[in-house]
């Protein structure tokens, strides 16, 4: 349908995420055109279809923002699988583009796959050839050959990481991932992989042509080393100290929290009997050190890192380490799509964006466990499901 209002219980509108009950929504050729307050008072203009989900409650669509295609952690041994041929990738990326579409993701940000499936994945999205969220993308993640990243491929020294940071660019990346510690570290030293000089071209071929820098970093020198390099976005940051998370604060960086790696028990039995142990050992400590980042009020986003339609359980895991609820919202939609530089077109209910919809049973706002409870998922105006 090209014009339709889509009316419910409850929606929450705006950059500001407000609730606002008995609202409706006009939407045309896939944009909101018109919020209507209180739908007890519009007259429906004739030949308009009014889709009304009753009690239920309406948000802004959701953005995974740490997300890998071909990374399902899902399945068993599925770092290993990363070793896969390049078509056996895409069609898990296939597979899991459609999961997250229809746990009610309408965009998300990858953090690197092989192949430049990712790029091309974005591409086939948005000509409607494959089924899945909008992507925000980053081409081949750049490791050391020494060091963690088993999406990232192998480089050493600074022209090899500036030689692939430009073909990235040439593909149409709209940001580039760095790796520079290990997920869980598990011992006293937090080893880093990156030199100071080799991410600081990363960095600088980023600004070259106006796009952010991302790295996979949880903790210890690594950490500073990114922020005196420049890099826009730190990822996971398990292990960060209270120190640096005021010099976060204070230079006004993005963190995005991905907290299934540390606490999703599920999730790290499917682990080498050594990592798991680690993981579990280590628990406790990131944990503390996640709980201190929220109190500190870093600006942050929400990530999956290839647990595939689990963006809610990572947002409830926020929510019991202290965030506030509006805050683990914000953290999947609006400040999400500031982070991803899409909020001119998606990421809050407001005239002009994107009609990127997800219907809820309950309120998010009151209790977080509601992200779970998805009826319906609207992508552009259009009912995925």
């Amino acid at each position: 349908m090209d014009a339709y209002i889509v009316k419910a219980g409850k929606m929450i509108l705006g950059d500001g995420l407000e609730a606002k009950e008995n609202a409706g929504l006009l939407i045309e050729n896939g944009k909101i055109v018109k919020i209507y307050d209180n739908m007890a008072s519009v007259e429906i203009p004739a030949g308009i279809e009014v889709v009304d989900y009753g009690d239920s409650v309406v948000i802004p669509g959701m953005i995974d923002c740490h997300n890998h295609l071909a990374l399902d952690a899902r399945l068993e041994n599925h770092l290993v699988k990363m070793e896969d041929c390049e078509a056996e990738q895409t069609i898990r990326a296939i597979k899991t583009m459609k999961d997250d579409l229809m746990a009610g993701v309408t965009t998300a940000r990858c953090l690197g796959d092989r192949f430049y499936i990712d790029v091309t994945c974005k591409k086939a999205q948005k000509e409607g050839r494959i089924t899945g969220p909008k992507l925000v993308v980053s081409g081949i993640g750049m490791r050391s050959t020494h060091g963690h990243g088993y999406v990232g491929m192998p480089h050493c020294g600074p022209e090899e990481f500036r030689k692939t940071a430009r073909e990235n660019i040439a593909r149409g990346v709209d940001f580039l991932k760095v790796f520079m510690t290990k997920v869980i570290n598990a011992t006293p030293f937090i080893y880093h992989f990156l030199t100071l000089d080799e991410l600081k071209v990363v960095v600088e071929e980023a600004k070259s042509v106006n796009i952010t820098t991302a790295c996979h970093c949880s903790g210890g020198q690594g950490l500073d080393d990114c922020l005196t390099a420049g890099i826009d976005c730190l990822e996971h940051v398990y292990y960060i100290t209270p120190q640096q998370v005021e010099r976060v604060k204070r230079e006004d960086r993005w963190v995005v929290y991905t907290p299934s790696y540390a606490l999703n028990d599920e999730l790290l039995f499917k682990f080498s009997p050594h990592d798991k142990e680690g993981s579990l050992r280590e628990k406790e400590i990131i944990c503390r050190c996640l709980s201190g980042a929220i109190e500190g009020e870093l600006k942050f986003g929400i990530g999956t890192d290839g647990l595939h339609a689990g963006l809610a359980q990572e947002a409830c895991y926020i929510s019991g380490l202290g965030a506030k609820n509006r805050d683990v919202l914000a953290g999947i939609t609006i400040n999400a799509a500031r982070l991803c530089r899409v909020d001119e077109s998606t990421g809050s209910i407001v005239e002009g964006k994107a009609a990127d919809l997800v219907v809820l049973e309950k309120d998010p706002l009151e209790n977080v466990e509601a992200l779970k409870g998805v009826k319906s998922v609207i992508q552009d105006g259009v009912v995925i499901r």
